[in-house]
């Protein structure tokens, strides 16, 4: 049974919470905003994830390993070594796309976009079920395939979203077909 404060709920409530108010502080202010904003709210979350990733595993509050676990998700060390992996990554880009998004509009769902692929990468490293797995594993897959069509009026973005949604179609379906057999 996971506790509320178990490493795996407090990221999704991080980085969740801060994803969806990205666009309604964009709304709120109303106008496009500036990027620096928007990158510097998404960079922070992302290293209060990290630190406390780093605090559990620093205070011992994790287990070492499960193995055979009956939660479809499990705060261990594994896990927690690939959350900060894919915080990481995340972290990454949201710096390597600063200057990039001065160019662009936007940046507030941009920026919410990658947290919440991000939400579904730490739920993967987490997750100890097959059906689990599969839910994170869209989670993280959905707003990866909005942000490569992100660019609207660029038509080999458009595309490239059109064919990445349509190989998404065919594998979810394969997917859900071999898991009904």
């Amino acid at each position: 049974m996971l506790e509320i404060t178990s490493t795996p709920l407090v990221i999704m409530a991080i980085l969740g919470t801060v994803g969806i108010l990205l666009p309604i502080i964009s709304i709120a202010r109303k106008e496009q905003g500036s990027n620096s904003f928007y990158a510097i709210i998404a960079f922070s979350a992302l290293i209060i994830s990290m630190g406390y990733v780093g605090y559990q595993f620093i205070n011992e509050n994790i287990a070492p390993s499960a193995l055979f676990s009956e939660d479809v998700i499990v705060d261990d060390a594994f896990g927690g070594l690939f959350a900060i992996a894919m915080l990481t990554v995340a972290l990454f880009t949201t710096v390597g796309s600063f200057n990039y998004m001065r160019k662009h509009n936007s940046p507030a769902v941009y920026y919410s976009l990658i947290l919440l692929a991000t939400i579904g990468m730490v739920l993967v490293a987490y997750s100890t079920d097959l059906v689990m797995l599969f839910i994170a594993w869209e989670l993280m897959s959905i707003p990866t395939y909005i942000l490569v069509g992100f660019m609207k009026k660029n038509p080999s973005s458009n595309e490239a979203a059109l064919k990445i949604f349509l190989v998404w179609c065919i594998i979810v379906c394969n997917h859900s077909l071999w898991y009904f057999i």
